[in-house]
């Protein structure tokens, strides 16, 4: 009789703390739940395609707009540089680009006309401590994004990065194949990075994404938009690199990296009547960018909302406003943007990996189960207990 009411009271007590470490546990979520709560979300032939990639470098931060203002002096600040774009020896294409820094985020905006045809072009934003740098094969490693020309060969892009607080001297480059085709005029500009006080990650609101799983009648009605045109750039992002793969020869198209939970893509067109759908797939490995659980989509710094639909995006018009829907695949995201007219645009994505609330919202169910395992526990150790030889005396 003592030994069964000894271990009765054991089992009790094993039950009763099990569910005192389930209050306690799940009382601790609710509060960092609270607590999250009020933290700040972190934020070209016509027949056929032609491919491109570029490596994506990690870097901090990007930030929607940039300020135009342009500081003299000492270049310290907010401030804009402008280069022209000149050829490397016999190589073909001029053009302007500016490099507009704030803080810490950079973005380097160029026009690139008379060069080659339907070309992929790495650019490289070369930031020197001393100004007596040569342009070489060498300069065009550390590409900060690429490009693709149009079948006249003109481009528009507009590309993100950062660079750590210090002096450089900073010169843009356009290079093919690992050799220098466009360099900037003059060589290099100096700018002093100061550290920003704000960045787009602590000040930007993200919206819950709303990811529907591709069904066969989305993949169907993608490739009949592909071969219409109406999709007429594929941009393919994985943890490496991105690839542009240009459906449309009459379009130009960039995309750059500026860190894991972000991307920016600029596509522009000449003489393109109707509204266009650039097409991004995220894979698995693409870091923050393959595991939405809220994004912030701009279109040329001003946020879009998600569309009810595939088929709002691509039965949208010229008059529709500008939204993206988002596609679950077995290789990972389907980011699809409506483009209701066109000149040159620039879509940026920003990422939030899933919250803490996300784990909060599964803590009981979770708990509950520990909860049941210990007191499975205690059972099988009555049982032992029951069934054990009696000690000797």
């Amino acid at each position: 009789m003592k030994v069964a009411k000894r271990t009765a009271q054991a089992f009790a007590s094993i039950v009763v703390l099990s569910l005192l470490m389930t209050g306690s546990v799940f009382a601790y979520s609710t509060r960092l739940s609270h607590i999250s709560s009020f933290a700040a979300p972190s934020p070209l032939a016509d027949d056929k395609s032609s491919t491109t990639k570029t490596s994506t470098s990690e870097t901090e931060h990007g930030n929607d707009q940039v300020s135009e203002t342009t500081h003299t002096g000492e270049n310290e600040g907010e401030h804009t540089l402008q280069f022209k774009l000149v050829a490397v020896g016999t190589a073909a294409g001029k053009g302007d680009t500016e490099v507009q820094i704030r803080g810490t985020d950079i973005r380097v905006d160029l026009q690139v006309e008379q060069a080659q045809k339907s070309a992929s072009y790495s650019v490289t934003l070369i930031a020197s401590p001393t100004s007596d740098f040569t342009i070489s094969s060498a300069s065009c490693t550390g590409s900060i994004g690429t490009l693709m020309t149009s079948d006249e060969g003109e481009a528009e892009a507009k590309l993100k990065t950062s660079l750590s607080p210090g002096t450089y001297f900073l010169a843009v480059l356009l290079c093919i194949g690992g050799n220098p085709m466009l360099t900037s005029d003059p060589a290099n500009q100096k700018a002093i990075i100061s550290p920003a006080t704000t960045t787009e990650s602590e000040t930007s609101e993200t919206d819950e994404v709303n990811a529907k799983q591709e069904d066969q009648k989305d993949q169907d009605d993608i490739k009949s938009a592909k071969d219409s045109k109406e999709i007429p750039s594929v941009v393919e992002v994985s943890s490496t690199e991105a690839t542009i793969t240009q459906l449309d020869s009459k379009f130009s198209v960039s995309v750059s990296r500026p860190g894991d939970n972000s991307l920016s893509v600029s596509i522009a067109g000449a003489n393109i009547t109707g509204p266009r759908v650039l097409l991004i797939n995220l894979a698995k490995d693409a870091g923050a960018l393959s595991s939405l659980a809220s994004l912030r989509v701009t279109y040329d710094g001003n946020k879009i909302s998600q569309a009810s639909s595939l088929s709002q995006v691509l039965s949208g018009t010229s008059t529709s406003p500008p939204s993206y829907v988002v596609l679950a695949t077995s290789s990972g995201v389907q980011l699809l943007v409506f483009i209701p007219h066109f000149s040159s645009h620039l879509i940026e994505l920003l990422a939030s990996p899933a919250p803490l609330g996300t784990f909060i919202a599964q803590a009981p169910l979770l708990l509950a189960g520990f909860a049941a395992v210990a007191a499975v526990a205690a059972a099988l150790f009555m049982r032992r207990k029951r069934f054990a030889a009696p000690a000797a005396l």
